[in-house]
């Protein structure tokens, strides 16, 4: 089965990259018309948590509020489309089991990224990955864990990435994660994300 990737061609970069918040906090991150992250900013307090709400135009034409300790894990790009997503965090870690039930954000670190998963269909889900502040110009492998390969995405010059991969929702379990690897697999550098739930 063939799996569809699209590159993200921009990647903006917060004043707040590599704060690391206390603990969690909702955020709204804003999306332009051709869903490319914008800003973020403190969520209003009736925002629900994996809602997209369509809103204006220009910078600010939807938005998608998370659950996060700072706006590194706002997705770079969310499809136009997407009514709900599912933000988790990616933690250093190097191993973790198929569904990741024991990886954890301990909230001491800084955010090295983020996952989000959006139902494209029935059939697919698109995956987005954000990665920021790792080693510069690498490539990193994308892994659906016990699943499959979706592809490889690569850090800029200041160690940040992103990119969405297609995948079927019949190749994620139950209980599914993701890992990023970068080429070599050197010990230290692997990321896990937090469980997801179909």
């Amino acid at each position: 089965m063939k799996i569809s990737l699209k590159i993200l061609t921009s990647v903006a970069v917060l004043t707040s990259a590599g704060q690391a918040l206390a603990e969690n906090q909702p955020l709204t991150c804003w999306y332009n018309d051709h869903a490319d992250f914008t800003s973020a900013d403190s969520a209003a307090s009736d925002a629900t948590v994996g809602a997209v709400t369509k809103y204006g135009s220009g910078d600010k034409t939807y938005n998608y509020t998370i659950s996060a300790r700072d706006g590194n894990a706002c997705p770079i790009q969310l499809p136009l489309s997407s009514l709900t997503a599912v933000t988790v965090a990616l933690v250093s870690q190097d191993e973790g089991s198929c569904g990741n039930e024991t990886v954890a954000d301990a909230g001491s670190g800084p955010v090295s990224g983020s996952v989000t998963v959006a139902r494209a269909t029935e059939e697919s889900s698109t995956a987005g990955i954000r990665i920021v502040g790792l080693s510069p110009n690498t490539s990193y492998r994308v892994l659906l864990k016990c699943g499959r390969q979706l592809g490889t995405l690569r850090t800029d010059d200041k160690g940040n990435g992103g990119r969405t991969f297609d995948f079927p929702n019949s190749a994620a379990a139950n209980v599914y994660a993701f890992e990023i690897a970068p080429e070599g697999d050197k010990p230290g550098t692997k990321l896990q994300s937090l469980s997801f739930r179909k």
